[in-house]
């Protein structure tokens, strides 16, 4: 089993879903401390004439500052206003009801209740991976009951849970790998593969300026899921710490 491992974002670049596609099963990391200012409840979407601008989801400043506890302060209003700042690309963007749809879609899957965080970000990721007909099996870390009593150093969350979980190999972004140690891993049996940051280009229209790694939101309003998951059966692995 190829393990991967994140912490859930709110619809995230493209590079976040090419290590999904690489991987058997998935973890939602959500044994953190909540980042304000952080993919967590943000991304990036393109704007006319000025770049780019931030599309956020507010969350209650009450609520516990473990990640797997924030919760979204209002869903419905937070949806709302994410989709009208959807609509700049509503006349030059091919695919903008598709992906309207997508993000539509995402927040009604949630209800209008006490919704986490977390919760809305699987939503979002399991829709976006659907679109692009990429395999998504996911676990939530908080409710897998692991025991993390031997972290030591940040680079060995991930090689606990993959352990305690049996996986043969784990997949990470090539930006993390400063924090692993090669001679851990090869001690417990366990493959390291990366992957490369993804420099995918496309062309916009209208009054955009392209910027590379928004949001994934961005990609599909003008390229379509078929041509981004194209892109992505593209991408190699770099395999550095073999066990």
């Amino acid at each position: 089993m190829r393990l991967g491992i994140m912490q859930p974002y709110f619809f995230p670049y493209v590079g976040y879903f090419d290590v999904i596609r690489k991987t058997d099963k998935w973890v939602v990391f959500d044994v953190v401390k909540y980042q304000s200012k952080h993919w967590m409840n943000r991304n990036r979407i393109l704007e006319p004439n000025k770049g780019e601008q931030y599309v956020t989801v507010p969350v209650d400043k009450r609520s516990s500052r473990e990640l797997s506890d924030i919760a979204v302060k209002d869903p419905r209003q937070a949806g709302e206003k994410i989709l009208r700042q959807l609509g700049v690309y509503r006349h030059a963007a091919p695919h903008y009801d598709a992906v309207h749809a997508l993000v539509e879609e995402t927040f009604a899957s949630v209800g209008e209740g006490p919704v986490r965080l977390r919760d809305l970000n699987v939503a979002g990721l399991e829709k976006t991976c659907a679109m692009l007909g990429i395999a998504f099996d996911y676990e939530i870390c908080s409710g897998l009951g692991l025991d993390f009593s031997n972290v030591q150093h940040a680079g060995q969350w991930a090689l606990e849970i993959c352990d305690q979980l049996g996986a043969a190999a784990y997949v990470n972004p090539s930006g993390g790998k400063a924090i692993f140690k090669p001679e851990d891993w090869r001690a417990r049996g366990i493959d390291i593969a990366f992957t490369r940051m993804p420099d995918f280009r496309y062309e916009v229209g209208g009054k955009f300026t392209f910027l590379p790694n928004l949001s994934i939101l961005d990609c599909l309003m003008w390229v379509g899921a078929e041509e981004v998951r194209g892109y992505l059966d593209t991408l190699p692995l770099d395999r550095d710490f073999a066990a």
